[in-house]
């Protein structure tokens, strides 16, 4: 009995060790098959690539843009960067530019785009002046097509960055030129028509551009020479769009190569283009649908850059309804590329900020603190301070007009400017304070700010960024500066190799992840 009991015992554990086995077998075969079902994505090739840029987009914009929407239209809501964050990967993202703190634009869309530190102004070319190559040139070496989107001009830059090689932004005349030579991008959508028909003519002159309504912007060229890079477009197969209408009009199925120029310079502002200041400007949602339409069709797959430009133009002027007007049409596009990606599981989605500009605040304040509260409970509340209710918002929803527009409409009128803020906003402003916004001297033109003035270097923005200061107080808003910040920004990706972008990143990373994710590096010499 004792041996048969032994030997059922030793039965019964060989038995119990190899349910443990099945059942372990089970585990790691349920554990294997829910990886490559719910998360499809960390494995795949990306395909195609679509980077979103909000230029000057700082955290804090992100913040104005996120309760915005949650006091003004529900707690519940959420804006499609906030879908976006929480299906994929958050991190922070460092812009030092090439030996200093604080980063330029076109260094760090040249960091963005080539992977390299470089010196600001510089467009394409590292700290030692060799030219670089792209995020763009490795797509297109690859077989894939390519787009470049903003609403500032196609020679800012930004878009610059990612096709031309330059020792100087400014130099936007041969950075057009430079677009159209190589000729090999599929799709380009912005502004900045002045730098591409020849000296002596106007935008609304030529016979390309005639679709540019008035309202979008009109004006000279810029160019010294004779060169009609339009028609240079034309022998290399581009068409050419000029508004919204024909912007809708345009076959993807037909097109292969597309230029759209929508103004003679940058876009109008987002807040100057609502339903009730018609310009025929298409917006950044629009443009990216588009171009999805049209750079889809590449079976080997296409990289995408589209940037929110203009939320750095306003704050530089220290306008927070306008950021917020901005920031809301990016958020749009944002939707799109989104919608794309859900749809095409081999597409990565990148949303980014060049750096931040401003140091916006929303902040407490000893400005009109509200009144006391009687409490069910029978006690009295008060408060010293004004801490931001929904009102503040209201306030900026309130706003029709840009201050920029404001400033402009005026004519150097303080008159004319005080009716204008009245008629389009939620604010007014004294006599005193609009004499104060344009007073001019006549060597120096508009002098700074009182506080900061050394970080106020765009003489034209300092009238608007008087009125931001002036009317912050309404809105709890306060701005450190005019110009760009040395604050970390957000980096958000979703799709085949997103969990790459989680942490604290340096922006080099971000093309070089890229690169790397295609099978080559970055940074590389042109």
């Amino acid at each position: 009995m004792v041996y048969k009991f032994q030997k059922n015992q030793s039965f019964a554990r060989g038995g119990e060790l190899m349910r443990q086995k099945k059942y372990s077998a089970l585990w790691i075969f349920l554990v294997f098959f829910s990886l490559i079902w719910f998360s499809p994505a960390l494995g795949a090739e990306a395909k195609n690539v679509i980077l979103l840029i909000g230029d000057g987009m700082g955290p804090e914009s992100v913040g104005l843009a996120i309760y915005y929407n949650r006091f003004m239209n529900g707690m519940d809501k959420r804006l499609n960067m906030e879908r976006l964050m929480a299906a994929g990967n958050t991190g922070y993202c460092l812009t030092y530019q090439y030996g200093t703190v604080v980063t330029d634009s076109a260094s760090a869309a040249t960091a963005l785009a080539s992977g390299v530190k470089t010196r600001d102004a510089i467009i394409g070319k590292d700290h030692d002046g060799r030219s670089m190559k792209t995020i763009t040139d490795v797509a297109r070496q690859l077989g894939k097509s390519a787009g470049l989107i903003s609403n500032t001009r196609m020679t800012h830059a930004t878009p610059a960055a990612f096709y031309a090689h330059i020792i100087h932004r400014d130099m936007e005349n041969e950075i057009a030129a430079q677009l159209i030579e190589r000729g090999d991008l599929n799709v380009a959508f912005s502004g900045g028509a002045r730098h591409f028909i020849p000296a002596g003519m106007k935008v609304e002159e030529h016979p390309d551009l005639k679709g540019i309504a008035k309202e979008a912007g009109w004006g000279a060229s810029t160019r010294k020479d004779s060169r009609d890079l339009l028609g240079e477009a034309k022998s290399k197969r581009y068409a050419i769009v000029t508004n919204d209408r024909e912007l809708s009009a345009l076959e993807a199925k037909n097109t292969d190569k597309v230029l759209g120029l929508f103004a003679a310079s940058g876009f109008p502002s987002a807040i100057d283009r609502q339903p009730h200041h018609q310009t025929g400007v298409p917006t950044l949602s629009q443009l990216t649908e588009k171009a999805l339409e049209i750079l889809k069709k590449n079976s080997q797959g296409f990289f995408l850059m589209v940037e929110g430009g203009q939320i750095d133009w306003v704050a530089h002027g220290n306008d927070v309804a306008s950021v917020l007007h901005e920031m809301l049409e990016f958020d749009q596009a944002i939707g799109v590329a989104m919608a794309f990606a859900e749809s095409n599981a081999d597409t990565l989605l990148i949303v980014t900020a060049d750096h931040d500009t401003g140091g916006l605040a929303i902040a407490y304040s000893n400005y009109q603190p509200p009144a006391p509260v009687k409490l069910p409970s029978g006690e009295t509340w008060r408060t010293k301070y004004n801490f931001g209710e929904k009102g503040i918002f209201e306030k900026m929803a309130k706003q029709k007009k840009s201050f920029l527009r404001m400033v402009m409409d005026s004519k150097g009128n303080p008159a004319d400017l005080k009716r204008d803020v009245e008629d389009n906003s939620g604010f007014s402003l004294t006599e005193e304070q609009a004499v104060y916004v344009l007073s001019k001297e006549p060597e120096a033109g508009y002098p700074p700010t009182k506080d900061y003035s050394e970080s106020y270097v765009y003489g034209t923005n300092n009238p608007v960024a008087r009125m931001g200061r002036l009317l912050g107080k309404e809105t709890n808003t306060a701005w450190a500066v005019g110009t760009h910040t040395h604050t970390p920004v957000m980096v958000i990706a979703k799709g085949p190799l997103a969990e790459n972008f989680r942490g604290l990143l340096d922006n080099v990373d971000i093309p070089q992840i890229i690169a790397r994710g295609w099978g080559t590096n970055l940074p590389a010499p042109k």
